[in-house]
């Protein structure tokens, strides 16, 4: 049987299932993410009631009636017909489409056509001269129409502009219908990996998202928050789905566009700051939203996720970042993908990369061209923080480290104590706010936890590592109940021994 994966054909087995076919066609997919499976091409088109008309002076979308259904399946069956059809004749009233040969049977009546009423027509009371009528002005008219809705059978609902330049020099290129979110879900199935495909079935594993060009910042908070390939469903509505992991983290006005369907969007200001949005519906544009990209391969399965799913995300281009790579490894990364590398800073194959020039992949995909800068590896300490049993505290530290937006984060040594055997970073006020006591000490802080103080000390925000087990007092000089314990420290122990005061330390996650 024949079956298409992410709107390739592929042959499969009689009884084959949704793994077999994802197995088998090694379909872009990340265990555990959700999938689609539409019913198959006809049946989905057999919910759809919008049509888009693509002309040589631009595109009509034309919207099905309802009550009407000799002629709107006739339409459903035969629009491909009128593909490559000319502009037979316009006038005043009206625009002719076709002709194609039909069984319909024409009536002699004179109806009163309102302006945007679409109509077949029956010239000369022949079905071998079937037009598709586009009604420019209310008039009355004799159109041979069939006995049914006065012929009518769609409405223009969009390119009226379009429809009223046509003239008989121009030619349908194209018609296709508009998959919105209802007729996904109408034809859609309730699916397992473990459910048997049909004939036709199409199955839809992942979504593509290409980036807005001109919103490099905005499509690198994007790739931050998908960076394992994935992204969680934190909501979702008839409108949009809605994604959370980084609320919270300020990012300046970019592109500002209309959200049409398949549009990602970053919220730029307001309490939702951070969050990403992915558009099933038309929206108007809104200052507080930058255009991110849009979804160019899955708009199936967006319509059909729920929310606590998780799905596949590819992104067009892929992330570029050679942060956290020594010199020689980002030499070996950047060839691979045609890009120009330059060594910066420390340039020993060995140095580890701390930061890129171009900073973002929209950029370095443009130019081709990266500097990357390199620091001994002495410079360099690798963490391990608890992010589900500390997470405001987790996110401070991310925050201030540059660990939220990056793949390296970096923090000045503010004391460094040899013979109390601790080193100390100073708080930032401003981000510091609400850190309540999550994860405390139980009798005693073990060498190398990472901890900061809490809400319940003068000194809220600092954070502190001992290099060995203390049960009197955190490595900020607080009480355990003002200490929360974010992670551990699981390389560059030496490192850290060897830091100064005003040393930067630079820090990566396990």
């Amino acid at each position: 049987m024949q079956i298409k994966i992410n709107d390739v054909e592929m042959d499969m087995n009689a009884g084959s299932t949704v793994e077999d076919a994802i197995k088998k066609s090694n379909a872009p997919y990340i265990d555990g993410s959700a999938i689609a499976l539409i019913e198959g091409r006809e049946v989905l088109e057999g919910h759809v009631n919008k049509y888009k008309i693509k002309t040589t002076k631009g595109s009509i979308i034309i919207e099905l009636v309802k009550n009407a259904d000799i002629l709107t399946d006739f339409w459903k069956n035969n629009y491909k017909e009128f593909i490559s059809k000319v502009i037979r004749w316009t006038t005043t009233h009206e625009v002719a489409m076709g002709s194609i040969v039909s069984d319909l049977e024409p009536t002699n009546d004179e109806f009163l056509y309102n302006r945007w009423d679409v109509i077949i027509s029956l010239s000369g009371f022949s079905n071998e001269a079937t037009h598709i009528i586009f009604s420019k002005s209310k008039h009355q008219s004799v159109y041979g129409v069939p006995d049914q809705n006065k012929g009518i059978f769609a409405t223009v609902v969009g390119g009226k502009r379009n429809l009223l330049k046509l003239d008989n020099t121009d030619e349908i290129i194209d018609i296709e219908p508009v998959i919105e979110r209802k007729s996904v879900i109408k034809s859609a199935a309730v699916t397992d990996f473990s459910t048997e495909l049909q004939e036709g079935n199409e199955i839809f594993t992942y979504l593509e998202v290409t980036a807005n060009p001109d919103a490099p910042v905005s499509f690198e908070h994007f790739l931050k928050i998908i960076e394992k390939g994935t992204l969680k469903v934190d909501y979702e509505s008839e409108t949009f789905v809605e994604n959370d992991t980084l609320k919270g983290l300020e990012r300046d006005s970019e592109v500002i566009e209309k959200r049409k369907r398949g549009a990602v969007t970053l919220r730029n200001q307001g309490a939702g700051v951070g969050k990403i949005y992915i558009y099933r519906e038309d929206r108007v544009s809104v200052p507080t939203h930058n255009i991110v990209g849009h979804v160019t391969k899955g708009m199936q399965l967006l319509d059909t996720i729920k929310e606590n799913d998780k799905i596949t995300i590819i992104t067009n281009p892929e992330r570029i970042s050679t942060v956290a790579l020594t010199q020689k490894e980002a030499d070996e990364y950047l060839e691979a993908r045609g890009i120009e590398h330059t060594r910066d800073g420390l340039t020993d194959d060995d140095a580890v990369v701390v930061a890129q020039d171009p900073l973002y992949t929209v950029d370095i995909d443009k130019s081709k061209k990266i500097k990357t800068l390199g620091v001994p590896p002495e410079d360099f300490v690798e963490i391990e923080l608890y992010e589900d049993e500390s997470p405001s505290s987790v996110w401070y530290f991310r925050k201030i480290s540059g660990l939220l937006s990056g793949d390296v984060g970096h923090l000045r040594t503010n004391m460094a104590i040899p013979e109390m055997n601790l080193i100390m970073f100073k708080a930032v006020n401003k981000e510091a706010k609400g850190l309540i006591p999550e994860k405390l000490p139980d009798g005693e802080v073990k060498a190398w936890e990472i901890c900061v103080s809490n809400t319940a000390t003068k000194h809220v925000g600092n954070i502190g590592i001992r290099f060995i087990d203390n049960d009197e007092f955190g490595p900020t000089g607080e009480s355990f109940s003002g200490t929360n314990i974010i992670g551990k420290v699981t390389a560059g122990f030496e490192n850290f021994k060897a830091f100064k005061e005003g040393d930067t330390v630079y820090v990566k996650e396990r």
